[in-house]
Parts: structure tokens; C-alpha cells; sequence
């Protein structure tokens, strides 16, 4: 199920052309270079053993209903069903017309169709009666809402009373992706979180990563979890490991958006290292690895 769901949603998503900025108004800011839905693609995929067992971890009630906010076009969504046999329902809200209609193209008319359904919506404005879900899921969105109390308190208003609230953010830990050259991918980080907070306002989005617990208190929840993943990768690296770095840390991450923020000399050497057709591209090395944080924290109502 889970490989063919895939070969659909990649043919599906190939036509979205549009960023979260683009979709979600205030809610999301922009990002740049390929679509947005193929670069969180290609994360989720890179994420896929480590999010399986974190999403284990959370032990969510079978048959229990649960809310993926930004469930972009669906992995993710799917993978919670999954957890929560097929008594249990998840409803996934997305800005983007685009990854919805490739959500429910992941979904089909498989298995686990009866499980889920997706619709446009708004983190700030979520369409619910107080207290329908069991649980909320919000995985590397959070960061991009620019009212993050308004949706954290539309979080708290549509869970049940003593109903958990899962926010998972990537790299609150910087990783590690250049081994070897610590120096050199401080500088790309460093005018990466600029380019960022020229994107999203008056933080970044690693700033905002790193205020996650202190919006969930802000927001009068209780945090009860606070736990790291660590993705730990070698040479020769899986085929999803290789797409995700190659195509959106080096290419759209650490891409041309970058180049008026680094010195020359570190282009230089950005390129030699990050650029497919050099001759020392640094994913061909026999001896690569990259190291790649997730954290979960879980709240209370």
C-alpha cells in the first residue's frame, strides 16, 4: 500500500507549483526554487523510519479522531491512520487546493480511504465545533505561522479536555550535512537564517523552531513531552536520503537564493561540495554520513 500510495502521490504532486506563502495568506511565508509540495516530499520521505517510530511512540488511542494541521499532501497523515487502526479517523487541513487534491490522490480509494479526509483550512481559523478531536498533530508547520498564540489557542479550543496537542519540529538541533566542514556549514546556516527572517518577519525560522515550548506555555497548555530523534544516515546513502539532500538542503536550501550572502570564496566552496556535477561532490564520498535531529513535544489542554 504505502509504495504505491507513493508512485500516486509523486504523479500527483508534480503539477503543484505553489508555497506555502502563496496559499496561506498570513498563515504561511514564502519559500523558493522547486515547489513547495515536492521539497516536503521529498523531507517526509527522508523522515519516513524515524516518523514511523515516533508516531509509535506516541501510543494514540486506536479508534481515536485526530486533526494534521498542515498536513500537506498527506504522508504524514497517512502514517498516523495507520497507527490508529480502522476504527480511528484523521482529518487533514492544508491552505494549499493543490497538496489537498494530492492528499486525497495519495488516499484514493485504498485501504485506508474510510480513515481519512483532507480540506483547505486555516491553522487560525480552524472550521471545528470546541472539542472534536482527541488529538492534534502539527508537523514542521508551526514555525511557519506567523500568529502562532491565535493557532495554538484554535488548537486548545477544538481538542477534548485532557486531549494531547503533538507539535514535531526539525532541527531545533542544527544537523549535520557537510562532515568535515563545520566552519563552512555554520556560514550557509547563518545566511540561511537570514534569508529566513528576511522571508518571515522578525524571526527566522530556526528562532521560531526554538520558541516552540515557550509558545506552547505562552498558550496555557502543559507540556508533558519533550523528546529528540536522531537520523543518522552513511554512505551509500538510501535512494531517499540522497534526493532530499541533494534537492532541497543543497539545491533549495543552500541554492542560488543564498550567494549574495556568502563571501565568493565560500561559494566557491559551497559549490565544489554541493553541486552534482563536481568532482567532489561531497554525496559521491565514500565515507559521507549526515546526522538530522526531529523533536516532538506534546502538550495538554
Amino acid at each position: 500500500m504505502a509504495h504505491r500510495a507513493r508512485r500516486a502521490h509523486a504523479g500527483q504532486v508534480r503539477a503543484a507549483r505553489r508555497g506555502r506563502g502563496q496559499d496561506g495568506g498570513t498563515l504561511m511565508t514564502q519559500p523558493e526554487t522547486e515547489p513547495f509540495t515536492k521539497s516536503l516530499e521529498r523531507m517526509n520521505l527522508f523522515q519516513e523510519p524515524e516518523a514511523r517510530v515516533l508516531i509509535a511512540d506516541l501510543g494514540l488511542p486506536e479508534g481515536s479522531r485526530g486533526l494534521d494541521v498542515g498536513c500537506g499532501a498527506g504522508l504524514f497523515a497517512l502514517w498516523l491512520a495507520e497507527a490508529i487502526g480502522p476504527r480511528g479517523r484523521v482529518v487533514g487541513i492544508e491552505p494549499s487546493t493543490e497538496r489537498v487534491e494530492a492528499a486525497r490522490a495519495l488516499v484514493g480509494h485504498g485501504p485506508l480511504a474510510s480513515r481519512l479526509e483532507f480540506h483547505e483550512g486555516d491553522a487560525t481559523k480552524l472550521d471545528a465545533p470546541d472539542a472534536t478531536f482527541d488529538w492534534i498533530w502539527c508537523g514542521d508547520v508551526l514555525h511557519h505561522v506567523q500568529e502562532t498564540g491565535r493557532a495554538l489557542g484554535e488548537f486548545a479550543r477544538v481538542v477534548r479536555p485532557g486531549g494531547r496537542i503533538v507539535v514535531k519540529e526539525s532541527q531545533l538541533l542544527q544537523g549535520v550535512f557537510l562532515p568535515g566542514h563545520p566552519a563552512l556549514e555554520r556560514r550557509l546556516r547563518q545566511a540561511e537564517m537570514e534569508w529566513s527572517r528576511h522571508e518571515g518577519g522578525e524571526f527566522s525560522f530556526e528562532e521560531r523552531r526554538q520558541r516552540t515550548l515557550a509558545s506552547l506555555r505562552a498558550a496555557g497548555l502543559s507540556v508533558e513531552g519533550f523528546r529528540t530523534y536522531l537520523l543518522e544516515r552513511r554512505a551509500p546513502l538510501p535512494h531517499a536520503a540522497r534526493d532530499y539532500i541533494q534537492h532541497v538542503v543543497f539545491e533549495r536550501n543552500w541554492g542560488p537564493r543564498l550567494r549574495d550572502r556568502l563571501a565568493p570564496d565560500d561559494w566557491t566552496r559551497r559549490s565544489a561540495l554541493c553541486e552534482a556535477e563536481s568532482a567532489t561532490f561531497i554525496l559521491d564520498d565514500p565515507d559521507y554520513y549526515c546526522l538530522y535531529p526531529i523533536s516532538v513535544l506534546v502538550a495538554r489542554r
